[in-house]
């Protein structure tokens, strides 16, 4: 497969996969996932340099829609898994897009952070199981996520 990595435009340097696209698609996606190997799927997801746009925040919520583990190695997802993060991946981001319409820009965040199902909801009930969300942090970010729906009911595991 390809990498995921290709130039739209000689002008323009080298872009990533755009998953708002249309053409973004399994194909793309399962080139992505190869090409990062062993990395964690959060780490891939918020990768500007491996998908445009989905970012800290998104990624956290695509991680609890497909209910995958945000440690979880990218290139060990099963068929069912992987077709689960395609989808949250297109939901997702088409329910923000959807929301932010019409929104005036000072706006935009406001409406975000009351869309968000377990990012910078650290400690509050998960909206699916009611388990807690935990948060793990680094240097210069962190991650939200539901134990129960996610790893398994244990921290730090890839899945279950």
């Amino acid at each position: 497969m390809s990498s995921p990595i290709r130039s739209r435009s000689a002008g323009l340097g080298p872009s990533v996969p755009d998953p708002t696209e249309d053409s973004f698609g399994r194909d793309e996606l399962h080139g992505v996932l190869d090409s990062a190997g062993r990395a964690r799927l959060k780490g891939v997801l918020r990768d500007q340099h491996v998908l445009a746009g989905i970012g800290n925040a998104y990624s956290d919520e695509i991680l609890h829609a497909a209910k995958l583990s945000p440690f979880k190695a990218a290139d060990s997802l099963t068929s069912d898994e992987f077709e689960a993060l395609f989808t949250a991946i297109k939901g997702r981001l088409a329910e923000a897009v959807d929301r932010a319409q019409g929104l005036a820009a000072k706006d935009l965040k406001k409406e975000k952070k009351v869309a968000m199902r377990v990012h910078g909801r650290t400690g509050r009930p998960c909206p699916v199981c009611g388990d807690t969300i935990l948060e793990v942090s680094y240097a210069d970010w962190s991650m939200q996520y539901c134990p129960t729906c996610q790893t398994a009911g244990s921290p730090w595991r890839t899945g279950g």
